[in-house]
């Protein structure tokens, strides 16, 4: 069985705006996933995912030089957004090139959400288990 390094999920409940867009629709995803924090005003979070998902959709992985010199920004800025990326579950790391988790942001919300019940499965499990000890009933 692979083993996935772990991760962490972050799910907000966040309004979806009234205007359909691809930034607003892809930013309101991104907010949902946490992305946006108070200090990431330009968005930056966002536009690093939106890259590594365009170069993985033209065949071409990409490096944090050459997406620092596309987006124009330090390679520091980047990597930094990168590892949250990674420690989110919604890009991987493959020697020195980033790719999405899935080819599809589509399919990497399944994967997420595939993710979350098996964590729940799991901590239901448990619980029951907890429960038999302390000698509660589970129905």
């Amino acid at each position: 069985m692979e083993r996935r390094e772990s991760f962490k999920i972050v799910i907000r409940r966040v309004e979806k705006p009234l205007e359909k867009s691809f930034e607003k629709d892809f930013d309101w995803i991104c907010r949902s996933l946490g992305f946006f924090e108070q200090i990431d005003k330009e968005k930056t979070a966002s536009i690093v995912l939106r890259e590594v998902v365009r170069a993985a959709c033209k065949g071409k992985p990409i490096t944090s030089s050459s997406l620092a010199e596309r987006i124009e920004m330090s390679r520091g800025s980047v990597i930094n957004h990168l590892n949250n990326l990674i420690k989110s579950g919604l890009i991987v790391k493959d020697g020195r090139f980033y790719y999405p988790r899935s080819r599809s942001i589509y399919r990497t919300i399944q994967e997420i959400e595939e993710d979350v019940d098996r964590i729940f499965r799991r901590m239901e499990e448990t619980a029951k288990r907890i429960d038999k000890k302390f000698g509660i009933g589970v129905e």
